[in-house]
């Protein structure tokens, strides 16, 4: 999952800009397009990749999820404190290697920063424990109803505007989680809707607590793109600190909360952290926390500064087929034709929104280049 640095493009009218992500703080830099590319790529693999290094972290038998896990079922949202951990780590080697100390101490910490992070944490908290209760496909397509969830904050309480087209995009990337989840799609005796969500399989006892989990996550990380889209004028680097320090605070809330119930109420048991992982689970839990902690997020970042939005907001989804071919070869979790249609009407539905709102930035700036010009123009003449 893209952390952070997915953000909506309202700018915050409540504050006043302060740094920009230029060296001098003026935010001018020079993309370049190839490299940011790659680095996406890479950052969007790493993403798709908790899966596969969840359950090697935490089950008694990697390939087998009905022999149980090395754990209480509240450590999927430890392992996201110790992700979100390593964030806070990767950002301030950061800060104090592009000597931006200076900038982070001059940042203004508002809400919006802090519930940002505080969401974030508490999305991949849900996400993680998700991918341990029920299937891959389940977890990362609920958990990208995100922004769905973000665009209907903005128009609720920022009153944004919605055109025909985002509508119908985003019914259609509601439909394509349906499609992905099998709770609507195509059969054996054809075209079905069936809400009843399996509760429990064989491999996942607790499937319907996953998918809760997992719908929990989707609403968590649409509210952190939701505060994200505030105080965009703030250092990508600085305010990154911030963004991580509360999503460890909101991560550790959700592994406190759900250990606490598994240690008071008898009948919660399973939820009590009661760890005893061995060489195995913790090699996978290194790589958990290396891999798709500072290596994504170092690489998001990077891509951040040299990709447009809808090149940026696109590639992003790569996240999706990587998670699903985890789930399909490693795990041998069953696709079918819901869930490949339900992958990739996400990710062609959003990258048509990004795509339109880029080409709408790309016009006004054009046209006001144009209008500039003009007067000077006439300046001149007179």
């Amino acid at each position: 999952m893209a952390d952070t640095n997915k953000t909506t493009n309202t700018p915050d009218l409540g504050d006043k800009p302060e740094l920009g992500n230029g060296k001098d703080g003026s935010g001018s830099y020079q993309m370049r397009v190839g490299f940011g590319t790659i680095a996406m790529l890479i950052s969007a693999t790493g993403m798709g990749l908790v899966p596969l290094f969840s359950r090697w972290a935490t089950r008694t038998d990697m390939f087998n999820g009905a022999a149980g896990l090395n754990a209480g079922d509240s450590i999927g949202a430890l392992m996201a404190v110790g992700r979100m951990g390593m964030g806070v780590l990767f950002f301030v080697v950061l800060l104090l290697a592009t000597h931006k100390v200076h900038v982070f101490k001059k940042l203004k910490l508002t809400p919006a920063i802090a519930l940002g992070g505080l969401m974030i944490g508490m999305s991949l908290a849900c996400y993680v424990t998700s991918t341990l209760l029920t299937t891959v496909s389940n977890a990362v397509l609920f958990i990208y109803i995100g922004p769905v969830v973000c665009v209907l904050l903005a128009r609720i309480f920022r009153k944004e505007p919605m055109s025909k087209l985002q509508w119908i995009c985003l019914g259609a990337v509601f439909i394509g989680m349906l499609f992905g989840n099998n709770l609507m799609g195509f059969g054996d005796n054809g075209f079905f809707v069936d809400f009843n969500l399996v509760p429990s399989t064989p491999e996942f006892p607790q499937k319907g607590i996953g998918d809760a989990f997992g719908l929990a996550s989707g609403f968590f990380y649409g509210a952190s793109m939701f505060f994200n889209g505030y105080r965009k004028d703030a250092d990508t680097t600085a305010r990154g600190v911030w963004n991580f320090i509360f999503a460890v605070i909101g991560a550790g809330s959700i592994t406190i909360v759900l250990n606490s119930l598994g240690s008071i109420d008898p009948s919660m048991a399973n939820w009590a952290l009661n760890i005893h992982f061995t060489p195995f689970n913790w090699i996978g839990t290194v790589l958990l926390w290396i891999i798709c902690g500072p290596i994504a997020l170092g690489f998001l970042l990077v891509a951040g500064r040299n990709l447009p939005a809808a090149d940026y907001g696109t590639i992003a989804y790569w996240e999706v087929p990587v998670a699903i071919f985890v789930g399909l070869v490693v795990f041998g979790e069953a696709l079918t034709i819901n869930t490949i249609i339900g992958g990739g009407a996400v990710p062609s539905i959003r990258g048509m929104i990004v795509g339109r709102k880029q080409k709408q930035q790309e016009e006004i700036s054009e046209n006001l280049a144009a209008r500039l010009e003009k007067a000077e123009e006439d300046e001149h003449l007179q």
